[in-house]
């Protein structure tokens, strides 16, 4: 199940975080030692236990706020305002914290908590903008080139040339089409043709190669590959390396036998009892927990607009099958009377005023839980759409009903990682995300999206 978490455990963040809580341990221990006052054994552990829930809560807020994402440069206004509102965050928790549950949560003694705080801050501001630093001077490990100059190949160019922290220099792109010898296609451009590939790559010591598979029978210099790969050069396909790097699988030269003898695509029995029992048991705690905001909901919805307060809308679920989904009405009644169905906007003029807040904190969705409780839906999968729109995407998007072979969730991989939709063009996005899912769907996976989830409605950005 490891393979879904690779996007996140990337050496790069895997070693940032470890060495953060290093230092937040180190800082809290520190301050401990520095006492002078004698500890029995059971106090140290104590402390390092304290220490490290000291860090974990600061490793939290650092996710919360983005601060994880390699690509900003340490100058950028927006990078040191997350990392700032990250750093207050958990300086707050801890404080509040320490005050209300002083048992449980304490960095130091009052006398020296602020100084801990401060010093924590300052090593992690220091780190994290050294890090960026070293990214942005450090020479790449890896010198990389493509071969195929379709969409995939210009699109995945772009991924690498955004990702600095990963160490991948492009070097260029080889075709078997002389005409494009010399043109830049993104910022690298085409550098020879497929007949000088074994040259290329000796006199430019590449020692990674991607290969594009666009109707490329017969033309991929298939010999010249197997001779480069023998002696060491490290050869992988456009579609894998992509979604390694996106958490998404492109579709645009996708092919049937890729997903049937690539690794993925198998859902065990014992995976979607798991799954059916885990969200079972998760939506009945959720329920209990919201259910003193329930009849607030209720009555704010009844007093703003004329109509029900739920609203049932049918959807397509696992393999095909119809159901209906509940939600708090967050539309005018009769919406959609005059004009049938129609995508939903961020600012859709239908949505009253109770319903743009529900919509904000996602409490529109809650209903939802009752779906879960039904066996029709689970916590995670992909969002199940309307049949009027499953009929039309099925129609124009390759692979679309894939997505229908797994249960629907009430929140999913694409929700996430993708804004708001309302095109054909946002609903290809977001399948190539359900898509990655399905193809490494797990437990480990499922927490992951669930923390994010969270992180979204906190944080009040996502789809």
């Amino acid at each position: 199940m490891w393979r879904s978490f690779f996007r996140y455990l990337t050496l790069h963040k895997v070693g940032a975080v470890l060495i953060e809580t290093g230092l937040v341990v180190v800082c809290v221990l520190a301050d401990t030692l520095n006492r002078p006052v004698a500890f029995s054994s059971t106090e140290y552990a104590q402390w390092f236990l304290r220490a490290l829930f000291v860090a974990l809560v600061f490793q939290v807020s650092l996710h919360l706020r983005d601060v994880y994402d390699f690509r900003d440069k340490p100058s950028t206004p927006e990078f040191l305002v997350r990392l700032g509102q990250a750093l207050l965050l958990a300086s707050a928790a801890l404080t509040t914290g320490h005050y209300l549950f002083s048992n449980l949560v304490q960095v130091a003694p009052i006398s020296s908590g602020a100084r801990v705080l401060t010093l924590i801050s300052v090593f992690l501001t220091t780190w994290h903008i050294l890090l960026r630093m070293y990214f942005g001077i450090r020479s790449d490990r890896t010198k990389l080139l493509i071969v195929g100059t379709g969409d995939l190949a210009q699109t995945l160019a772009r991924e690498i040339l955004r990702r600095p922290e990963l160490g991948i220099a492009i070097c260029g792109f080889v075709d078997d089409k002389p005409h494009l010898v010399g043109v830049s296609l993104v910022n690298p451009k085409v550098i020879g043709l497929n007949a000088d590939l074994k040259r290329i790559v000796a006199e430019m010591k590449i020692n990674k190669l991607v290969v594009e598979l666009q109707d490329r029978r017969g033309r991929l210099p298939i010999d010249d590959l197997l001779a480069l790969k023998t002696r060491g050069t490290e050869i992988e396909e456009a579609t894998s390396l992509y979604e390694r790097l996106t958490g998404k699988i492109a579709i645009e030269n996708l092919k049937p036998s890729w997903m049937i003898f690539n690794e993925g695509f198998e859902v065990s029995r014992w995976l979607i009892f798991q799954k059916q029992a885990v969200s079972v048991a998760v939506s009945c705690l959720l329920m209990l927990v919201f259910l003193p905001l329930l009849p607030v909901i209720a009555l704010l919805i009844r007093l703003d607009s004329r109509g029900p307060i739920f609203h049932g809308q049918e959807r397509v679920g696992q393999e095909g099958k119809i159901f209906r989904l509940w939600k708090f009405r967050s539309m005018y009644e009769g919406a959609e009377r005059d004009t049938g169905p129609v995508w939903a906007s961020a600012d859709d003029a239908r949505v009253t005023r109770v319903g743009k807040y529900l919509r904000r904190m996602r409490l529109d969705e809650l209903p939802q839980l009752y779906n879960v409780l039904k066996g029709e839906m689970t916590l995670v999968g992909p969002r199940p759409e309307r049949p009027h729109f499953v009929k039309q995407l099925s129609s124009m998007i390759p692979f679309y009903d894939i997505r229908h072979s797994v249960k629907p969730g009430v929140t999913g991989w694409a929700q996430i990682n993708y804004q708001y939709g309302n095109s054909v063009q946002d609903a290809i996005e977001k399948l190539q995300y359900d898509l990655f899912y399905i193809k490494n769907m797990s437990g480990l996976l499922d927490l992951v999206i669930l923390f994010n989830t969270a992180k979204t409605v906190l944080v009040r950005k996502g789809s």
